[in-house]
């Protein structure tokens, strides 16, 4: 069985909406990440990164959210569509979520709470770029959406579980979103895996 380390209202989000979209059966482990859980050296041995999240399933061990998630719509159905050419879509969106859209509000946390306090940015002019950094990627995702409901026209896939995170981690640092994606975020977050993940206690009630 799969096993899945991750902790409440981080990128492990993905991985479990993931989860719970296939209906793959796994065992959740909550890291206390704050706790300094994820700096011991039991899980150091399985991610020495002492980040999360982080699958384990047999004799594979998988770091980093993109090829979790991948690994777990490959095993399952309903995430990714059989069309090579719509794969590289999802694919295509999936880098799009880490590498542009949540630049703006990952930056903005790790100045606030990671960085050591001698090489943190002054946070109104971080800010001020970061506004601008992800208006920008907003205007190419809203562009994206403007004539169908979900990122690829056959409908919900993993591409929307990314960037859907991404827009949620918007809301953890008062980045604006455009209003014309409020419609398409609700229309995700709207989905009965969503619910579970908030009966479990790993997002919290969302502002939509």
């Amino acid at each position: 069985m799969i096993t899945l380390y991750g902790t409440p209202n981080t990128r492990s989000v993905r991985v479990l909406w993931a989860l719970e979209e296939t209906g793959i059966a796994y065992e959740y482990r909550k890291m206390d990440l704050k706790g300094g859980e994820c700096r011991q050296a039991e899980y150091l041995a399985i991610n020495p990164n002492g980040k999360v999240p982080a699958l384990v399933d047999g004799d594979l061990t998988l770091l980093e959210t993109n090829a979790i998630c991948h690994y777990i719509a490959e095993l399952g159905t309903g995430l990714l569509p059989e069309d090579v050419k719509a794969r590289a879509k999802v694919r295509q969106w999936n880098d799009f979520a880490l590498s542009e859209l949540e630049v703006a509000p990952w930056m903005l946390l790790k100045n606030q709470l990671i960085y050591p306090s001698e090489q943190r940015l002054d946070p109104e002019a971080l800010r001020s770029t970061m506004v601008w950094e992800s208006q920008r990627a907003q205007g190419i995702l809203a562009l994206a959406l403007e004539h169908q409901d979900y990122l690829l026209p056959t409908g919900f896939s993993l591409a929307d579980i990314h960037i859907c995170v991404g827009l949620l981690m918007h809301f953890k640092t008062d980045l604006p979103l455009k209003p014309e994606l409020l419609p398409y975020l609700k229309r995700c977050v709207s989905r009965p895996a969503i619910a579970r993940l908030q009966a479990m206690g790993e997002l919290p009630p969302l502002p939509l």
